[in-house]
């Protein structure tokens, strides 16, 4: 089996596994392997050449509603992980206040994840199966996704020249993005990611540019989370209540930020200007 379809086959049965055994209350690593398994899947049929623009779009959409309830469920049990680090160090009832909160929240999320898989999960499944039928059925038996033989033309004008558009268009929008502030850097990471998830299927796909796409997509995640939690302190904590702990969380978040801005930044000079070729073996 070429590399290319080994890891689309791969990718559909993990969220397949994931969907099927999902417990009624999931575990948070449970969840985030749901959460991951799906925004790969997602951004794989977006750019997959090999298959029907019409059956990526069915995928999509049979999954695209599991993947936002366990969004949200995720978001909840990142935001406890950081509430309970911050419990370390606090001698208020705030951060207690805060975590049931979030545990309130979160359970109104499980509710809606399981209303979901009951509603979705039978489909969502049926169409991951078709997906890798087709993919299997369409894939060139000695080429790539994102290297596929030239010779086959292109298919409803998503590859031209045998290159991948898709990762080529994301990696040129990510070169040209607008300076990166609080107000786009989010934005940016899901376009690395969706990127990054493309350049897996490639075996000729630079290394060093992949993992540096991940690192910069976790570091942007971490400050989003922290800025996530800032929201919901700043709520929820009345003024004069606790600012010592407002204080905290407020310098983590900005600290994330400033480490997040520059590896992102450094991405852009390093890799997505001058070595855009060289990465995207064109």
């Amino acid at each position: 089996m070429p590399d290319g379809l080994e890891h689309v086959q791969k990718a559909l049965r993990e969220l397949g596994k994931s969907l099927k055994s999902l417990p009624p209350n999931p575990l948070p690593k449970q969840v985030h392997k749901l959460r991951t398994a799906a925004r790969r899947v997602e951004a794989i049929a977006a750019a997959l050449p090999q298959v029907e623009e019409k059956e990526s779009r069915r995928l999509v959409k049979s999954i695209e509603p599991l993947r936002k309830a366990a969004g949200s469920l995720r978001d909840m049990d990142v935001l406890a992980a950081n509430l309970r680090k911050l419990s370390r160090d606090s001698s208020g009832d705030s951060v207690a206040h805060l975590i049931d909160h979030v545990r309130f929240v979160r359970a109104g999320s499980a509710q809606e994840l399981r209303h979901e898989l009951a509603r979705k999960r039978k489909k969502a499944k049926h169409e991951l199966e078709q997906f890798a039928h087709e993919a299997a059925a369409a894939w060139p038996s000695n080429g790539s996704a994102v290297h596929a033989a030239a010779s086959r033309g292109a298919r409803n004008g998503r590859r031209r020249n045998g290159i991948n558009p898709a990762a080529r268009h994301l990696a040129h929008e990510l070169a040209e993005w607008p300076p990166l502030g609080e107000q786009n850097i989010h934005e940016f990471r899901v376009k690395l990611k969706e990127l990054r998830y493309i350049l897996q299927l490639d075996p000729k796909a630079d290394a060093a540019f992949v993992a540096a796409l991940g690192s910069v997509q976790r570091r942007i995640g971490d400050w989003h989370d922290w800025q996530q939690l800032a929201e919901i302190a700043h709520e929820f904590v009345g003024p004069g209540q606790d600012q010592p702990l407002l204080a905290r969380i407020d310098e983590t978040m900005h600290k994330k930020f400033v480490r997040a801005l520059a590896s992102a930044n450094a991405l852009r000079r390093l890799h997505l200007t001058s070595a855009l070729p060289h990465v995207l073996g064109c």
